[in-house]
């Protein structure tokens, strides 16, 4: 199973929300990217990101922000937007894809957006962080779910 979160820059929320996830994740052999629909690529993770990340444990040293193209697309499973704006632009400039992809907090259940903390102070990150923890342990649980469903149907082919 392959999950691709979203967001703006991808220097913010959607690589916050791939560590994050990969710690609620581990060992499961599902893949965690991010991406963002108007990245600069190559850029580094906002220092505030960076820092909200290392005091729970996480890194985000190594992140470089990468642009959403349909390719990336076609090789996911699941596709997590941060804001219902950023959902509505994938259904609108991407093809094949209204089937898989959904809010993070529409999929956990909740109906809110995650905010963006950019140029915001650390209580902001701190807050989105707390925020994307919440819904990603409630969105892992199904994944983890789906993905043993469909070992079960492929263990006795």
């Amino acid at each position: 199973m392959n999950i691709l979160f979203v967001c703006t820059g991808n220097t913010c929320r959607s690589p916050m929300a791939e560590v994050i996830a990969l710690s609620l994740i581990e060992n499961t052999g599902i893949s965690i990217s991010s991406a963002g629909l108007s990245a600069w690529e190559g850029s580094t993770a906002s220092p505030n990101a960076v820092e909200c990340v290392k005091n729970l444990g996480l890194s985000l040293e190594s992140h470089h922000a990468r642009t959403l193209t349909q390719n990336m697309l076609d090789e996911t499973d699941l596709v997590l937007a941060m804001t219902k704006a950023h959902k509505e632009y994938i259904l609108k400039v991407f093809s094949k894809v209204s089937d898989k992809t959904y809010t993070i907090s529409e999929y956990a259940g909740e109906d809110s957006d995650i905010s963006d903390p950019y140029g915001l102070d650390y209580a902001a990150y701190n807050k989105c962080a707390k925020d994307l923890t919440r819904m990603l342990e409630s969105a892992s649980v199904k994944w983890i779910s789906i993905k043993n469903q469909k070992q079960q149907m492929f263990k006795g082919v």
